[in-house]
């Protein structure tokens, strides 16, 4: 009898760790399936960041090289309005240039006109005196 109870407790432990260790099989596998597949979402969002992080890496670079570009043309355009800000003060200084330069013209003609009356006057002048003082020969 007691022959028959340790064979029956052993066959039940027995039976007992052989369903132990299905359910720890069991386990195991449900346990590598969770993890591959928590993995897989998590390489998912990974692999989502790291896409979204290279596009944005590259618009950052268009956006760089955009940036230098227009820093480029803003400095052209500044050079360019300044060349021409000082071509139009030459246009303004050729302008009053050219007025004093017309005044002193003036000033010349008038002064040879004057100059040109005054001799007529004399060679007039000269010229009755002259008839005033030569004999008459009739």
């Amino acid at each position: 009898m007691l022959s028959n109870i340790y064979r029956h407790h052993t066959e039940r432990i027995s039976t007992l760790k052989q369903r132990q260790e299905k359910k720890k099989k069991e386990l195991l596998a449900s346990i590598d399936q969770l993890t591959r597949h928590v993995l897989d979402r998590l390489n998912d969002e990974v692999s989502e960041c790291y896409k979204n992080e290279k596009r944005i890496d590259q618009a950052c670079k268009q956006l760089t090289v955009q940036s230098n570009l227009l820093s480029k043309q803003s400095q052209a355009w500044i050079n360019l309005i300044g060349q021409f800000t000082v071509a139009l003060k030459e246009l303004g200084d050729m302008k009053n240039y050219s007025r004093i330069i017309e005044r002193e013209c003036a000033t010349i003609t008038n002064t040879l006109a004057t100059v040109h009356q005054d001799m007529i006057v004399q060679q007039q002048q000269s010229q009755q005196v002259e008839m005033n003082t030569t004999p008459d020969n009739s």
